[in-house]
This record gives C-alpha cells, structure tokens and sequence, in this order.
C-alpha cells in the first residue's frame, strides 16, 4: 500500500529502494520423467548426523524432493510453508530437503531447520551427483515422485514470489494441488512449473593458468560494486566476502548483473549525469565472466585486499546536532509475506525555525529496512511547499549533505514522518529506526532548498493497456533557482518515466527511466545542478501497463484511476530544487517598469486561471468522492492517505465535511 498525500505532499523520495539479488529471471526447467528417475537409492549426510534416503514406508504415497539453500531467501521464506504442507499429509506424503549449494556447511544447515521450524529431513549433497540426477537449476524447487520413482510434478511450490514481485498471497498453490490431485488417483493438471529462486552453482574445475583470479581481479570488483550490502549484517542476502561464497553465488550473481537487477539503477545512461550512480562498468561485468568460464580459480593469497572498511554509526561530516526514533517501541516485522508501508510521525519540538544541512537515516535492522523515508509537514496553515523530502535511506547510498550554504528550512511547529518499507526474511524481527539532523545558522544561508512537484491526476487506465501514456507538468519551479535532484513515483503498472526541460528553442531529457520499478524509489541526484532561469517548462511523461504480461498487475481488467492505493496509481514527479535568498541585480527603470506591468497583467490572468481551476478541482473532488451526493465529503468517502495528512487541513471550520468553497480554498493554496 502506498499512502503518499495528494498534490500537496511535495517530496522529493530517497532512492531507495529495494530487488534482492535472489530474484531473478529463471531457466527452463528440464522435461519430466516418463520412466522410473534412476540413481533414487541415495544416501547423504543429514544435519543431525543421520542417514537421509527416500522413505521405505509403505504408507507413503508420494515423496517431495525440495532442493534448498540456507541463505536463499526464497528458501528462507518457503521453509516454513514447506513444513505446513508436510503437517498436512503426516503419512501418506514423505518430505525430504536436499541442499546442493557447495557453501552450506552441515553447521548451516542444522541452524536453517532450527530458525525455521523444520522438521523433515535435510541432508547435503557434496557432489552434486542427486542434484544432476534430478535437474534441479534453482532453490527452492520441488518434485513430487510417486510410489514407482517417477516424477508426476516439478517445479515452484506457488506464485507469490517472481523476480522483483512478492503478492500479498499466492493466487496459485502449485505443489499442494499437485499433492492433492495425485492422492485423489488423478493426473496433475499442471505437472511443470518455472522455479523461482536462487541458481545453484555447480562445481567447477579452476583453469590454474587463468590471468582472472578472486584474489587479484574479483575481490576488488565486488568491493567497488557489491559488498556494501552483501556483507554480514546488512539488506543482501548472502555476503560477498568470502571466496567459498562468492563461488556458490557465482551464476546467480552473473544472472542478476547480466539483466540489469544489480546493481540496482534505473535510469537511462545517456541523460543526464548523477552523482549517485550506481552503475557497475562493462570492463568489471567482463571480468566476473571470463573468472566463472575459467572455473572460478581462488589466485595468490597475498594479492587478496582489505574489504572496505563496513561503516557503523553515522556518516556525516560530524555527529548529528539532533537525533529522533522513528517511535518510542520497535516495530515487529514478520517471518514473512509482505508488509504494507508503515508511517512514523515524529514531534521534533520545534519552537523556532531551524536550517537543516544534512540528515542522516540509521536503520535499527538493515537486514529488514529495504528502504525509510523521512520528509518534513509543515505546521497547520503553513506553505504547502514546505511538504516534502528530507533525507532517506537505501543500502548502499550516502546520506543527504547540501553543499555549503545550501539548507533546507523547517518551520516552528513542523513534523517528521517516516515512510518505512521493510523486507520479510523468513524469522521475525525488530526495527527502531532513528535519524540525525545537522543544523546551520540563518545567517550562514545562501541557498533555500524547497520541494516542489508535477502531479497529473486526471486519467483513467483502460483495461488491457500495454502501453498507456500520460503528460503533465511542473506547476511551479523558482525560475532564479537550479535543479539538485529528481524522483518519479507511480505505483506497480508503472512501466517507464521520462522528463525534460523546454526552452524556447529546444528540449533537453533530463531522466528517462525505461524499466521503471516501484520497488526502489530513486532520487536521481544531478552531478551538475540545472539553472533553471532559461527553462519555460518542465514537462513529464509516466507509462503504465495494464496488460497480463505485467505480472505486478493486480487485475488487468479493471479501469484504473488516482489514488493512494497500489492497485490504484499516481503520475507524480518530486523535484529538489534550489532558490537564491538574495535576489538578482535589478534591471534599468524602463525595463522595470515594463516587467512590473507584464507582471500585474500576467498575475490577473495567473488568477483569472487559478481560480477556474481551483473550481474545477471542486467540481471533480465532488464528483468522484461524494459517494452519497449531499455535495459534501466526510472523513470516511476519501482514501486514507489524505484523511491522515490533507483532510484537517481543507476542512477549514472543522464540522468534519469538505464542501466546494473549503476545495476551492484548498485548490488556490496549493497553487501559491
């Protein structure tokens, strides 16, 4: 669920985001058995130190094989469903894990049954030969066997996972209707499934003459690129460090980085430049290619380098003047599924306003905040300018710095809210996240910062839409100000996003983000801040895609308007700009005078049009939240996120109802 507010919630949104490494674009799954699978008469080590076979009970009617990773974590959250589904069928379904992946020690896998509630048998296979023998690719992946060893279903356990995409529940169960269809003497009606998961690495040998080793090439490669938060302790799901692991990740890792999922950036390379790139370079991709078709050699100990220093506490120039929980108590993020977006508000007790120059999120568990959003809200009847992005938090980014004398100014009476968005790992956890604000005096100023944003709120999405398009502009930037940093936001059939500036006689692209992905909410920060003095408009482009072969999408056969919700959408882009406190050389008394007139005619017409377009928003409010048509709107006919954060604020004489003067008046502020 997304509960940004409507066209007055001006931020500018932490890049963050979010896909792990784990998910991935899968292989093709191998073709079942006919016949009886040979080489069944397996024997592998058990976590307990037993013996693991298949079942000789005669009872048992059908055995499933899963093929497991302890730190894969589709593996990690399938485990648990996995052990539900054994519970279910006590005798006459057998359950055996096999865990192929050349990483997992014993000791691991003795560790993932127990944080997991695993009860059914894991063994290891060392070398892989039951692993080949089935043509298992990817963990998790099951296959169900009947009583004559031969396979009668492969592939995943259900949908609720794809690369990228975790639903709110499964809307097919694959391996339990497999299961029930084969108990009730029935062929499955869908007997091969995709697997979705982590690719199992097979064993290689080392190329001993290889010029690419870990020691020398690979290790630098991931610690430039990777390692920040493929380290213990942080959002990656396995770490990057160690030469045994980096080769049990070495396929799925060429995968991901080979379409594009890692590491994670969205936009175009050809716009503009931006200082938080984050880009790996082909000449890096090459290597980690030619290392893994020369069989993965390890190289000289004495080349291998220090792994960046891991950063704890915080990273600002200096400690933080201030510092803020998100809450009094942790929030409880759960095992598993998914977890709607939470809001934090944060009473800063402000009594005067303060400058803030720099703001830093420290996450209570980075091994669940995929990414905190921290933006400012102003007191009541403040600028609505005043509402937007303050600092955020994703792996792998730097905290917010303004160059000097560039602040951002927070009114008396203002209050933080924290947009957190937190990603289930298969055990409960914890999370108190905190931030830290550095303040400058007034005086030391030179620069205001503000939040501002184009917002298009009049469209309808047909049915089926594979590539729907909308326009909107910009409706007010400071043209005596520069452009610091760029954030689109659509919800999950947002497909791309473009934006430019128009001057009078050309256009130039400043973002064009072609594979737009609503899991990580990038701020594109230019390298270079745009002067905005010679630019007419800013205008922005937001595709969706209502189609089937969207996979996000929650039903394709509906008709799609705004809204707060993320089977609804929004076409927004928030924009960080900067202003001059001191205003420019004045121009000679004639040209004054000119402008002042072409002023006075063009504020007329600017109000002239507000106001038609103030009565208009009224018009639509009504029309589309009125639900019981008494020309008024109550608390409980408009969508969350403006009861929480806009609805107090239109409803000027507090009776609890919006009527059109209070939308009219709501209108013209916004326009200010």
């Amino acid at each position: 669920m997304c509960h940004l507010p409507r066209r007055s919630c001006y931020q500018t949104v932490a890049a963050c985001l979010t896909a792990l490494a784990w998910l991935s674009v899968l292989c093709q799954s191998p073709a079942l058995a006919a016949e009886p699978l040979g080489k069944l008469d397996f024997e592998l080590p058990g976590s307990e130190g037993e013996a693991v076979r298949l079942s000789a009970d005669p009872a048992v009617e059908l055995h499933v094989v899963c093929f497991l990773g302890t730190e894969c974590p589709l593996a990690r959250l399938y485990g648990p469903r996995l052990q539900r589904l054994a519970d279910r069928f006590p005798r006459r379904v057998s359950f055996v894990g096999i865990v192929p992946n050349q990483q997992d020690s014993i000791a691991e896998i003795r560790q993932y049954r127990q944080q997991h509630g695993i009860r059914f048998p894991v063994a290891k296979d060392y070398d892989q030969r039951v692993t080949q023998s089935f043509g298992a690719t990817r963990t998790p992946e099951v296959f169900v066997l009947d009583r004559s060893a031969v396979i009668r279903y492969q592939g995943r356990i259900d949908d609720q996972y794809q690369p990228g995409i975790a639903r709110n529940a499964p809307t097919t169960h694959d391996l339990t209707a497999a299961i029930e269809q084969l108990l009730d003497g029935q062929p499955v009606d869908v007997p091969q499934t995709t697997a979705v998961g982590c690719r199992i690495a097979p064993r290689r040998i080392p190329d001993a003459n290889s010029s690419v080793t870990f020691t020398d090439q690979v290790s630098r490669v991931l610690n430039r690129n990777c390692v920040e938060c493929h380290r213990e302790g942080e959002i990656g799901p396995f770490a990057l460090t160690d030469y045994d692991e980096v080769v049990g990740w070495a396929d799925m890792m060429l995968e991901v980085i080979d379409n594009g999922r890692m590491p994670p950036w969205h936009a175009a390379g050809d716009q503009q430049a931006f200082k938080n790139a984050r880009q790996m370079s082909d000449a890096d991709r090459q290597i980690l290619h030619d290392w893994v078709e020369a069989g993965t050699p390890y190289g000289e100990a004495g080349q291998l380098p220090e792994p960046p220093p891991k950063v704890s506490g915080w990273r600002l120039p200096t400690e933080p003047d201030e510092v803020f929980a998100m809450s009094d108590r942790a929030y409880q993020v759960p095992a598993e599924g998914t977890v709607e977006y939470q809001y934090f508000v944060v009473d800063p007790g402000y009594e005067t306003d303060r400058w803030v120059s720099a703001a830093e999120v420290i996450p209570g568990n980075p091994s669940v905040v995929h990414h905190c959003i921290v933006f400012v809200r102003p007191p009541d009847g403040g600028n609505m300018r005043e509402i937007g992005f303050l600092s955020g938090y994703v792996p792998g980014q730097d905290p917010m710095v303004l160059p000097e004398g560039y602040a951002r100014r927070v009114r008396a009476g203002s209050h933080f809210v924290l947009q957190m968005h937190y990603t289930t790992n298969g055990q409960s956890q914890s999370d108190l996240t905190s931030f830290g604000v550095k303040y400058v005096p007034e005086e030391s100023v030179s620069h205001e910062v503000y939040a501002t944003a184009g917002i298009e709120q009049d469209f309808e999405i047909p049915p089926h839409a594979e590539d729907y398009g909308i326009e909107g502009f910009v409706d007010w930037f400071p043209k005596d100000g520069e452009l610091l940093a760029i954030t689109p936001h659509m919800h999950v059939r947002g497909k791309s996003f473009q934006l430019s500036a128009l001057y009078d006689d050309r256009e130039m692209a400043l973002l064009d983000v072609p594979r737009y992905d609503f899991n990580w909410q990038h701020n594109y920060e230019l390298s270079t801040p745009l002067p905005l003095n010679d630019v007419e408009r800013l205008r922005f482009r937001s595709t969706f895609d209502n189609s089937a072969a969207n996979p996000n999408n929650p039903d394709p056969s509906e008709y799609v308007t705004w809204g707060d919700q993320t089977w609804e959408e929004m076409s927004v882009v928030f924009l960080q700009v900067a202003k001059p406190r001191q205003p420019a050389a004045r121009p000679s008394d004639a040209a004054a005078r000119a402008e002042r007139q072409a002023a006075v005619r063009a504020k007329a017409e600017a109000k002239a049009q507000a106001t038609a377009e103030a009565q208009a928003f009224a018009r639509d409010f009504l029309r589309r939240f009125d639900h019981n048509q008494d020309a008024l709107v109550s608390r409980s006919e408009v969508p969350t996120a403006f009861r929480i954060y806009e609805f107090w604020r239109t409803d000027r004489d507090d009776d609890g109802m919006l009527d059109a003067r209070e939308l009219e008046s709501a209108a013209a502020r916004r326009s200010r």
